[in-house]
């Protein structure tokens, strides 16, 4: 037999709106403005120069990020690990520095 009480039917709906009141403190706190310590990274998304991408060499720089993104699958295509980035010039497309040769070759060649 089981045994249900009054306070089990109170108590239950009181743990979950404490709950729910936790959560809401929670996000608020993790979301909140960088002053008050926010623990969600900005992102900065202004355009970065062409030369702060470390050892990656910018191979060709195109005006869209469909273009950019249409080399960087060519050159996918042909074994060479290559990426996109928006800088201040445009979009431009980042190889490796061994791989550089062969991708202004390509690229020069479509």
């Amino acid at each position: 037999m089981v045994c249900v009480f009054a306070e089990h039917y109170f108590l239950f709906p009181v743990v979950a709106i404490v709950l729910a009141g936790v959560m809401v403190l929670l996000t608020r706190w993790a979301f909140s403005k960088p002053k008050g310590g926010s623990l969600v990274r900005r992102t900065d998304y202004s355009p970065a120069d062409r030369d702060t991408f470390g050892l990656l060499v910018d191979v060709r720089t195109v005006g869209s990020y469909n273009e950019a993104r249409v080399k960087v699958t060519m050159l996918k295509n042909l074994g060479i690990k290559a990426t996109a980035a928006r800088t201040k010039d445009g979009w431009s497309v980042y190889v490796w520095p061994a791989d550089e040769a062969a991708a202004r070759g390509f690229l020069d060649a479509s």
